[in-house]
């Protein structure tokens, strides 16, 4: 998409303009500086899934002594408390997953964060792309639902997220179905829905990255192309070529919708520029094919710097990140990344331990080396009256809780508080302790014994309730008739080893998780 270039003597060229000294925030004090500025600092989402998850509750998340105080929920009691970490030789630790270089991940970041665990999907999930609403193929052969609905990062773009039309209005970097668009907004769910468009990376960065000084110090062309199309719409319509009178309906409609999306597109190529785009420089030679763009060791840093660019310029506020590789070469002699996530769970792989081991430490491999890089980077750009993390939300969900294919406690790990929506360094466990643990599937005695183990929680489309309400998306924009969760009709199975009480998890998706926003 070729974007228009703005040059400082373009600026200056407005006949009768009044030149002055702008105000200087940063010389302002720090409590005047949000009012000199005026407009707030744009809101950002980024959401990062991993494949299988397989994880073991010790390993994931630190001891449930951390949350001890009672917080109410309609479904039971459930508890939270401060997040602490500790610091073992160079690393800043949480639990066996959560750890990276202490640098790195460093005790301002961990007040900036927050651990949410007993996240549940009331029903079963196989291999699923749910965590942003997508309840299509969810079963091995891929035949148990088709994608219905839009989801909840759609949801967002289309409503609060932007006040105009962005260059970008997401990023989308190997999700392979886990996000769903409208494909007529205007005709909602009636019109249908399809995956979202998929690219390769070096198109994503070619429609977010700006040149805001031309390399020459040429003007652009001041001649608006799109006037001369909207000249001849405007004389279709009067008539003026013998024809308007005849448009059929159909016709007169599709013509409609098409200069709508023109008018978005020159709205698009007009919108302002973040200040921060000028410290960035173009770059060539990203991997073009969507399938090259999966998430990869070799790409994840190019990724982030992609990420990094369309907020910088301010022309997208949303990433969609799938991770499929398991950030170790562990695995291979044990089958790769499915089959370990597999037999992980399995009494009758005789050494789940060892193989669980592989996973968490893949997990915690691409925690430190890619994820905590975007959120130390997104934490060095002042913004506002905090940073860029400040005013973004970073979490990060697994397909699957501590069982490959099974959706009772999904973690949920987050950054960020979305411009001071939420509270943040807490860990909270949505778990009802008072009850007896699931029966679990993997090996250990101790295991088996723990009393950490799997109980049941608190719905994970709360979650979505949670952070839709803190971009102030209207439940208008999302609920359907007659529900209050983020999902579709999908009934619990009768086989399933646990039955939820699906009603009440739902109706709880009313209000948001208790205790994450701010009042």
């Amino acid at each position: 998409m070729t974007v228009r270039k703005f040059g400082r003597r373009w600026m200056l060229m407005g006949g009768g303009a009044a030149i002055a000294i702008p105000a200087l925030p940063s010389l302002l004090p720090r409590g005047h500086r949000a009012a000199a500025q005026g407009i707030p600092a744009p809101r950002r989402m980024v959401v990062f899934t991993t494949e299988h998850g397989g994880i073991w509750a010790p390993s994931m998340y630190p001891d449930q002594s951390m949350a001890s105080e009672t917080v109410p929920h309609p479904l039971h009691t459930t508890h939270a408390g401060p997040l602490t970490s500790r610091v073992e030789g160079g690393d800043r630790v949480i639990s066996d997953v959560l750890r990276a270089p202490s640098d790195v991940l460093t005790e301002s970041l961990v007040g900036k964060m927050n651990i949410l665990r007993g996240l549940d999907v009331p029903f079963h999930s196989g291999h699923a792309r749910h965590l942003l609403g997508n309840y299509g193929r969810m079963s091995n052969d891929g035949d148990e639902f088709e994608e219905n609905r839009e989801t909840a990062d759609q949801v967002l773009a289309r409503t609060t997220l932007y006040a105009g039309t962005p260059r970008r209005r997401f990023m989308n970097f190997g999700s392979r179905g886990l996000s769903i668009e409208l494909i007529d907004p205007s005709a909602g769910p009636a019109g249908g829905v399809r995956p979202a468009e998929e690219v390769g990376m070096q198109a994503i960065w070619n429609s977010v990255y700006v040149d805001v000084e031309p390399p020459d110090g040429s003007e652009p062309e001041r001649p608006d192309p799109i006037n001369a199309v909207f000249d001849s719409y405007q004389r279709l319509q009067s008539g003026a070529f013998g024809a308007g009178a005849r448009l059929g309906a159909q016709d007169r409609q599709r013509l409609n919708r098409y200069m709508d999306r023109l008018n978005d597109i020159r709205a698009a190529l007009s919108s302002s520029v973040g200040v921060q785009c000028s410290e960035l420089s173009d770059r060539s030679g990203l991997p073009r094919d969507a399938y090259a763009s999966m998430y990869t060791p070799d790409n994840a840093i190019a990724i982030n710097d992609i990420i990094m660019a369309g907020f910088m310029c301010d022309s997208s506020r949303l990433a969609v990140v799938r991770v499929d590789n398991p950030w170790t070469d562990a695995m291979e002699s044990d089958g790769g990344y499915h089959e370990v996530a597999h037999n992980a769970a399995s009494l009758e792989s005789g050494t789940p331990e060892r193989l669980h081991g592989l996973l968490v430490e893949g997990k915690r491999n691409w925690f430190a080396q890619a994820f905590m890089q975007l959120i130390s980077r997104l934490d060095t750009i002042p913004e506002g009256e905090g940073t860029m993390l400040d005013n973004t939300l970073v979490w990060w969900g697994q397909e699957a809780g501590p069982v490959t294919h099974h959706g009772d406690n999904i973690p949920i790990i987050t950054f960020g508080s979305a411009g001071g929506r939420f509270n943040t360094g807490r860990y909270f466990d949505f778990r009802n302790r008072d009850v007896d643990p699931l029966v679990p599937m993997y090996a250990s005695e101790a295991e088996r014994n723990s009393n950490q183990q799997r109980r049941v929680g608190v719905s994970l489309f709360q979650w979505t309730t949670t952070y839709l309400d803190a971009f102030d998306v209207p439940r208008r924009a999302w609920q359907l008739p007659g529900r209050s969760a983020f999902t579709g009709t999908i009934p619990l199975q009768p086989w399933y080893y646990y039955q939820y009480d699906q009603g009440a998890m739902d109706r709880s998706c009313e209000s948001p998780l208790p205790g994450l926003l701010r009042s």
